[in-house]
């Protein structure tokens, strides 16, 4: 008889207390000297005169073929045309050709273009294995260094070479495989560019889903020790299941998982073990709830603590927080961190799936209730529901009343496919976004079904 009673009170007051969206006060979450007219020869070479003659194979400079980079003529000899109009060699600047092979310039010569307006030195052909500058577009409006083609095979300039208007350019310093990845050093006009440091980071694709604590030293706190953090002057608490393997250089997953009303995170400890569960792939984070301190033995409906969860407030900025905290001091895939809660923490999970889907990537209420709405319209959680058929707390109408929202909220049919232990995956949700209903004889407990096709869900979710 009191049980029955303590259960009905425990109904009462967590309907009593629980909203699903409530004000949400969380902190909202990178020397030259030629012109454009054909002023300066090939590097090395000597100027001819006005009127076009041409000298033959081997030929100091003139017109298209002209002398290579630095030494003898090139193989393509003096070039159609002779020299350029009003100024030592012509407007072609330096010939296709150049030295051959091994020579000081490179087996292109120097290219097809001349010099820019301003610049030192040429060439589209770049010059050969070793050669240190050149390029296809000549040198860039003011720049100092040269075109697109860069140096060849082991050069000094990357691909890309210099931009349009400063030292660095387009493609970088180094080239494909070069320092920065895809993009280089810098980009257009400027020292820092816009390709900044690569494509995603240090490489093509980056590593944008690492959290910054990837490669700091790691701790592991007694798993059974609360762990505190302050919270707009208010002291709260949490247990911290670190696997023994971790080492803070492979990025493991990230489970939040919440008690009930009237209970501590001591009393689920074990049946959210997570850690275990994962066979070392996941940290296990149970905070505690609003109230007085959990102790260190569980309680559980005892009227001892009292213990709640309300959303928005402090506890969106307690898990928020702490969430932050963790990525900071652990390696962790920030695109693969989860959220369950159970009878008044199932509440607040749905709740937080309709305030902050984009917290988490999957959220599993168990035995809780609820939404009623979303604050957030968008909102389309990933998400996994269960339900206990013995459960006289919150009963079957609770979880199906979930379950109904959740397949509106997502754009689901009707139609499901029988997936997990127990449970029914709905069809035509939004793409990424599935919802998943399972019912089992259990009552208003955590079961080890539950929790069990809860980490199957999880680590299923791209």
């Amino acid at each position: 008889m009191r049980m029955k009673v303590a259960r009905t009170l425990l109904v009462g007051v967590a309907f009593g207390i629980w909203s699903c969206g409530g004000e949400d006060t969380t902190p909202a979450e990178s020397d030259g000297v030629a012109g454009s007219d054909g002023w300066a020869s090939g590097l090395g070479g000597s100027a001819s005169s006005v009127g076009g003659s041409a000298t033959g194979l081997g030929g100091s400079i003139s017109g298209l073929g002209g002398s290579g980079l630095g030494g003898a003529p090139g193989s393509g000899g003096a070039g159609v045309g002779g020299t350029g109009i009003g100024g030592a060699p012509g407007s072609g600047g330096a010939g296709v050709g150049g030295a051959g092979l091994g020579g000081a310039p490179g087996s292109g010569g120097s290219g097809v273009g001349g010099t820019g307006i301003g610049g030192d030195i040429v060439g589209s052909g770049g010059s050969g294995i070793g050669g240190d500058v050149v390029g296809s577009g000549g040198l860039g409006t003011g720049g100092d260094v040269v075109g697109s083609g860069g140096s060849g095979v082991g050069g000094d300039p990357g691909l890309g070479g210099s931009g349009v208007g400063g030292d660095p350019g387009l493609g970088g310093d180094q080239g494909v495989g070069g320092d920065q990845g895809i993009g280089g050093d810098a980009g257009y006009a400027g020292d820092p560019g816009t390709g900044g440091d690569g494509t995603g980071g240090d490489g093509t694709g980056g590593d944008s889903t690492l959290s910054p604590g990837c490669g700091t030293a790691i701790s592991r706190p007694d798993p059974h020790v609360q762990q505190t953090m302050d919270i707009g002057g208010t002291t709260r608490y949490y247990l911290l299941n670190v696997p023994q393997n971790a080492d803070n250089q492979t990025p493991l997953v990230l489970i939040f998982a919440l008690h009930g009303y009237d209970m501590n995170n001591v009393s689920l400890a074990d049946a959210y073990d997570f850690t275990s569960r994962s066979n070392g792939q996941a940290i296990t984070v149970l905070p505690q709830g609003e109230g007085p301190p959990p102790g260190d033995v569980s309680h559980w409906g005892d009227g001892v603590l009292n213990s709640t969860w309300t959303a928005g407030g402090e506890s969106y900025t307690f898990i928020e927080t702490l969430k932050a905290d963790l990525e900071e001091r652990y390696c962790i895939d920030t695109s693969r961190e989860f959220i369950t809660g159970f009878s008044m923490g199932g509440m607040f999970t749905n709740s937080m799936a309709c305030d902050h889907n984009d917290w988490f990537r999957g959220f599993a209420p168990v035995e809780g209730a609820g939404p009623g709405s979303c604050s957030d319209a968008s909102a389309q959680p990933a998400i996994i529901i269960h339900q206990g058929t013995t459960d006289d707390i919150l009963g079957p109408e609770a979880g199906e009343a979930t379950r109904d929202f959740w397949v509106n909220q997502n754009g689901c049919t009707q139609t499901t496919t029988p997936s997990f232990t127990g449970c029914e995956t709905y069809g035509g949700c939004a793409d990424g976004r599935p919802v998943v209903y399972c019912v089992g004889s259990w009552g208003h407990w955590v079961d080890g079904v539950a929790a069990g096709n809860i980490w199957s869900f999880f680590s299923g979710l791209e």
